[in-house]
């Protein structure tokens, strides 16, 4: 069986090295990438087009992985990186602001969509 890939669209990211992880929302509509470059960036990507809406510093290492809250609990995303952090990252009034930070973590994160919980 072959199957056909296309680009449907591709993201300039202005990450200054390798993306580890990109999730897109429940909606599909924002972009969340990863970096080594110690950086989480959100873009809205909607109708084709992409605008940078948040770059988010607070890591003192590679961040590794990015995960989407469920919508139900706002925009919600956690980040974690290789300096043993997770950062829950909230958006209100249109600018993303770090809610909770945890240190001791050493794998990865998801949220429970039937809860607002985090496992790590």
């Amino acid at each position: 069986m072959h199957y056909k890939v296309s680009v449907i669209n591709t993201v300039d990211t202005s990450h200054e090295d390798m993306i580890h992880d990109a999730q897109m929302d429940y909606y599909g509509t924002r972009l969340a990438t990863c970096s080594s470059d110690r950086s989480v960036k959100i873009f809205d990507v909607k109708n084709g087009g992409q605008i940078l809406v948040a770059d988010l510093r607070g890591h003192e290492g590679p961040v590794w992985q990015v995960a989407w809250a469920h919508p139900m609990y706002g925009n919600i995303l956690a980040s974690c990186s290789y300096d043993r952090k997770v950062i829950i990252w909230k958006e209100e009034n249109g600018s993303w602001d770090k809610m909770y930070e945890y240190t001791g973590h050493d794998s990865s994160v998801s949220h429970d969509p039937s809860e607002i919980i985090l496992i790590c």
